[in-house]
């Protein structure tokens, strides 16, 4: 008996091909934002980590019997974090002297002093968000530090923010979408 080969029709891989596509559709989205996923955790985990070493060093701060601004707290870290009067981190350079600029300088001093991070950090204003080549951007207040994670607006998209008040310890966490030209929105 002769047998003879038998191939595909048409019909069957043009079948195959719409069932592959139509799967491509479904799953190429989910497992493309994967990488969108990891980043947020990872910057929760960050600023997570960050809320505790502010909690963690004024515990230290009460301890020790302090009642003002000390110059470093032996027990935190590698015992260079300065504290605010209040007994909250304020950076590695020393107390406040109320120079125009140190707060600029502290949150920076301040990320690396209490965080222990890959993640590069600079000062970018708000029109230099969308081109910056670091990982979190911040800016600062009198009396607050504010930091960004470049990684959501460079795509348009929402990112976490952290903000940071050295009088009250206090550390909020939202989400804010930015614009190309740095302005925020919903």
């Amino acid at each position: 008996m002769k047998t003879s080969a038998r191939g595909f029709t048409l019909i069957e891989l043009v079948v195959v091909i719409i069932i592959l596509g139509i799967l491509a559709v479904v799953v190429l989205p989910k497992f493309i934002n994967l990488q969108g996923d990891a980043r947020k955790a990872a910057m929760d985990g960050q600023f997570s980590a960050f809320e505790n070493a502010v909690k963690l060093y004024h515990s230290g701060w009460l301890t020790e019997g302090n009642t003002g601004a000390i110059d470093k707290l032996s027990s935190f870290g590698a015992g260079d974090v300065a504290s605010s009067p209040e007994g909250y981190p304020y950076s590695t350079s020393g107390i406040s002297n109320g120079t125009n600029g140190e707060t600029f300088m502290a949150c920076e001093q301040l990320w690396h002093g209490i965080t222990n991070t890959d993640f590069t950090i600079a000062h970018v204003v708000d029109a230099d968000l969308m081109t910056s080549d670091v990982d979190i951007a911040y800016t600062y207040g009198t009396d607050r530090c504010v930091y960004r994670d470049l990684y959501f607006i460079q795509r348009g998209e929402k990112t976490q923010v952290m903000e940071y008040t050295f009088t009250t310890g206090e550390v909020v966490v939202n989400s804010a979408f930015y614009g190309a030209d740095g302005s925020t929105g919903p």
